[in-house]
Parts: structure tokens; sequence; C-alpha cells
């Protein structure tokens, strides 16, 4: 199913554990300080494969390599940088080979990028910064995913597509009336609610789905009510939620979520999914996480 799966980074850097979402810095959890982005790869050098040798990171990119099935992914220095959020929703997306799924906020391309090379599914990504979208398709011509990615820059408030079998989304997740909103356009529009709020993404992605279609996202485990609650107003029913703790000692941060156009009332309450079996030390099933995209059978 995937050809690209082959030899896996082995740099491992353990993430700051109060923070497992994406739109950190360098000095964040996420990025190349992290598992999640093995350190930036030099340009040219004989460890890229192929004609990734000549695509060289503008001033303000890094080009890190991904954890494994030899992918890299351009990024901003300073902005939205993807964590650990990314590989956890991309393991949690369950659809079958050659799926035509969207990925609402693309960003830098990294969840369209995996869901692609190793899950073989067909993704769409819609991104509203247009040079997040740019860069994200140089990262999609680097992977050599041209003809199972394709990016469009527009606001999905806007955008009209076909219908797709499933809707993947790591969205804004704060309301502009909570947090500091962070100078960088970036980081404000990654993080915070600014043009694109809950009701909204439910709302677009409805009309995205095909009958029957699914829905993904990974969102924090204190907006988990104010999520089930806009997805069943929006008519997709919830269908199975993770719950992601750092530690098996910490609440959980994160909440991995799925659910069905117009489906019936019937949720599955996964059991608790741990990222570090203690500090700096990832849990084998996060380790697999890594390396397949693949959660435990019993998630």
């Amino acid at each position: 199913m995937n050809p690209r799966r082959g030899r896996c980074i082995k740099k491992r850097m353990a993430p700051k554990e109060n923070d497992l979402f994406s739109a950190g810095s360098l000095d964040g959890a996420s990025g190349d300080k992290d598992h999640a982005a093995c350190g930036p790869v030099i340009a040219g050098g004989a460890d890229l494969p192929g004609d990734a040798r000549t695509i060289r990171p503008r001033e303000d990119e890094t080009l890190d390599s991904l954890a494994c099935s030899g992918l890299y992914v351009l990024q901003k220095k300073q902005g939205y940088r993807y964590s650990l959020d990314a590989y956890l929703l991309a393991a949690f997306v369950d659809e079958a080979t050659d799926c035509e799924v969207v990925d609402v906020g693309s960003g830098s391309g990294v969840l369209s990028i995996l869901l692609a090379a190793v899950k073989g599914l067909r993704v769409t990504g819609v991104e509203i910064q247009d040079d997040m979208a740019e860069m994200s398709k140089r990262s999609i011509e680097l992977a050599g995913l041209q003809s199972r990615v394709k990016i469009v820059h527009a606001d999905i408030r806007e955008y009209r597509g076909q219908q797709f079998d499933a809707v993947v989304t790591n969205p804004p997740y704060r309301p502009v009336s909570t947090g500091r909103i962070s100078r960088d356009q970036g980081r404000a529009m990654a993080r915070h609610e600014i043009s694109l709020d809950l009701e909204t993404l439910l709302k677009c992605s409805y009309e995205l789905l095909k009958p029957g279609g699914r829905f993904y996202l990974v969102y924090p485990a204190w907006r988990l009510p104010d999520l089930i609650s806009a997805m069943r107003a929006g008519r997709i029913e919830p269908k199975r939620v993770m719950f992601v703790h750092s530690t098996p000692s910490s609440s959980a941060e994160i909440v991995l979520v799925s659910g069905l156009k117009d489906g019936g009332k019937e949720l599955n309450v996964c059991r608790p999914f741990f990222v570090f079996a203690r500090k700096g030390v990832y849990t084998k099933e996060m380790e697999r996480v890594f390396t397949a995209l693949e959660l435990p059978k019993s998630h």
C-alpha cells in the first residue's frame, strides 16, 4: 500500500510535555526540537533522495525530516510548525487506500503528505495563507506526491469543490476572547479562531462530505463539550473519541474525534493513549505512530 515506506529517522528528542499542539516555533515543542521533525536538513546534502537535493529552503524556512518513510517538509522558522498532533491525527484517520480526503487548513502540508505517502490517500489541502500554500506545494514536489496531493489556496468558507469521503483537520482551537494572540500572523491563525471558528468549520465540512462521509480532527480536551455540541448541531454525529495524555499520571491534553455525516447516536470512547512512558521516553505505541502511523487495534 505504501511504496515509500522505508528507513526511519533515528534521531529522537522529546518535546516539552505541556504542548502537544502544532504552531510552535523553533524554541518550542514542535518542529525540529521534536522527534516529530528530526532536525533541519542541509539542502543538497547527500542524505536527501533524488531530486530533493535541488530543493533549497528560503531564508525564512527550514527543511525538516519526518520520522518515517524518508519524507521531508518545508517549514517556517517562525510561525506555524507542526508537532505530535499531526502524527496522532494521521494515525487516527481510518480510510481505505485511494479514498478522497480534504485537509482543511493544510498549513505546511505535513498532514497531507503523511496521509498520501503512508496511508495511500488522495488529498486536497485547502489553505487560506498564500505563502503557506506555496511553500507546501514545494514540499509536495519534494516528496514526489503531485499525483496524490493537490494544494488549493482558498478560504474554506468560499471553497467550492467536489464532495469527499472524509474531512481531516487540525483547526484553530482558541476563541479570540481567550489567551494571548501571537503577533506572528501564521501562529495566530493556527491557534485562534480568527478566520475560522468551530461552527463554521462544521458547516463547511458537512457541505464537503459525501453522504455518510467521515470527519476527523484533533482538539484540546478542555474544549470537548463545545466540540460535541457543535458537531451535533452541524449534523456530524460523534462516533469515536480518543483522549491523549502526555504520561499515565497526567490529565488528557488533546482529544482525537471522528464523526459521521448524518450518523446515528452511538459513541465509542477508546482507551486512553499515552505519549510518554516516563519523562523523555516515548511509549511503544507512540513510537509505532511515528514510524508507521498506526494505533493499537484497541484504539
